[in-house]
């Protein structure tokens, strides 16, 4: 049987299935991709000196990192009363940190190298001009990457049962899924380009490099909250870990369908999909009101409604008007996309009760803070789901009958 032949996806603003106007394309198009590889880079060169230098300091008194802070923020903010310093009460995080040297030490400088080479990696000269160099880059993010994964590991085995993580429990349930998502997004995308699907191995690893940067991302915060709001970096630490998890797949959703679309799919946009998906977030709900946790916000209640309610009524809005839009024009393969991804929030209940039971069970953290770790942690969590199903989905990965087909 001679392989279907589907034709080749245009690149175009939020996945619209038409060519773009090359006055447009170069208008709004070009302005969105420069400022993110701009916000990316800069990030990156800002970052990465700071991780790789972060235990050189002999004393481990005063690194790079929080001389940078001391002066962006101020010196209490770097050194002071819940700073996880030398410094700061006991030692702070750093005495934990050093307990754990050889994983820690790894981990900042697998960490700087991975986020250079990802920047260096979605270079589409480098990639389709110089493959071989592509491919042995790619090897090295992976080593990085396991790296990572195996640190973050050792590091929450040794604190999690004693309750050394900074910023609690609920940061401890971020890194810990980050620990997991960030190898299982590597995995899938090893597996989508041995199976020569060049898009599906794209979208697992924008992704991938999404969380790859969270770290930098949490840095630009401190930052920020730091001169604005005037609190401890325990506090901003928390509240900007609880933005940043559905704020990295959000903005890795944003950044692939306004430069890539994919194939629709039925079962995606059937109907009883969105019964399913409203069902099992209702049912969720339910659960959460009888037998969930009590919700307090943690140390700052309104912090927490200001750094997950903006968002999730911006990424609904969008996906719905997307979703419309598309739908409106005949677009179906945009409209997959959008529609899967509010399923995802729709249906962010459900995930909420298995984050509650894997919060509980598995990392026995406080009644006190499971209620932040359950709410947070199951938009996140509906988020990525919604992000997966999409990608394998519309990939060749599981029906062999477009296993022909390759993605711009």
């Amino acid at each position: 049987m001679s392989p279907i032949q589907v034709p080749k996806p245009n690149t175009d603003t939020m996945g619209q299935d038409i060519q773009i106007p090359k006055r447009l394309s170069n208008g709004f198009g070009l302005v969105y991709k420069r400022t993110v590889q701009v916000m990316v880079i800069s990030m990156v060169i800002f970052f990465a000196p700071l991780s790789f230098t972060y235990f050189f300091d002999k004393t481990h008194t005063s690194n790079l990192s929080d001389k940078v802070l001391a002066i962006l923020i101020s010196p209490k903010f770097a050194y002071g009363e819940g700073s996880g310093t030398m410094s700061d009460v006991k030692g702070g995080q750093m005495v934990v940190y050093l307990r754990n040297l050889t994983a820690m030490f790894s981990h900042t400088i697998a960490g700087s190298i991975a986020i250079v080479i990802g920047l260096v990696q979605f270079n589409t000269t480098l990639q389709f001009k110089y493959p071989v160099i592509h491919r042995y880059l790619g090897r090295l993010y992976f080593l990085c990457a396991m790296t990572i994964t195996w640190s973050s590991r050792s590091f929450l085995a040794d604190a999690v049962p004693t309750k050394e993580v900074f910023s609690g429990d609920p940061f401890a349930y971020i890194l810990s899924s980050l620990s997991i998502s960030l190898p299982l997004t590597m995995a899938c995308a090893i597996y989508a380009i041995w199976n020569r699907d060049i898009g599906s191995h794209r979208e697992f690893m924008v992704l991938n490099y999404a969380f790859m940067l969270s770290a930098p991302i949490l840095r630009v915060q401190w930052i920020t909250l730091g001169r604005l709001w005037g609190e401890t970096k325990y506090i901003v630490n928390l509240y900007s870990s609880i933005f940043s998890g559905p704020f990295l797949v959000a903005a890795s959703i944003f950044y692939l369908r306004q430069r890539h679309v994919r194939p629709s799919n039925s079962l995606l946009t059937n109907p009883n999909t969105r019964i399913i998906a409203t069902a099992s977030g209702l049912l969720g709900l339910l659960f959460l009101a009888i037998k969930g946790p009590s919700f307090n916000g943690g140390p700052r209640p309104k912090a927490f409604w200001l750094a997950l309610g903006p968002q999730l009524i911006c990424y609904m809005a969008l996906f719905t008007a997307f979703a419309r839009a598309a739908k409106r024009r005949g677009d179906m393969r945009s409209y997959t996309a959008w529609i899967t991804y509010q399923n995802g929030l729709i249906s962010a209940p459900m995930w909420s009760v298995l984050v509650m039971y894997m919060a509980r069970n598995h990392m026995s953290c406080s009644e006190d803070s499971l209620g932040l770790i359950t709410v947070a942690g199951g938009i996140s969590q509906g988020l990525f789901m919604s992000f997966m199903v999409y990608v394998f989905a519309t990939s060749t990965l599981v029906n062999p009958y477009r296993r022909a087909v390759k993605s711009r």
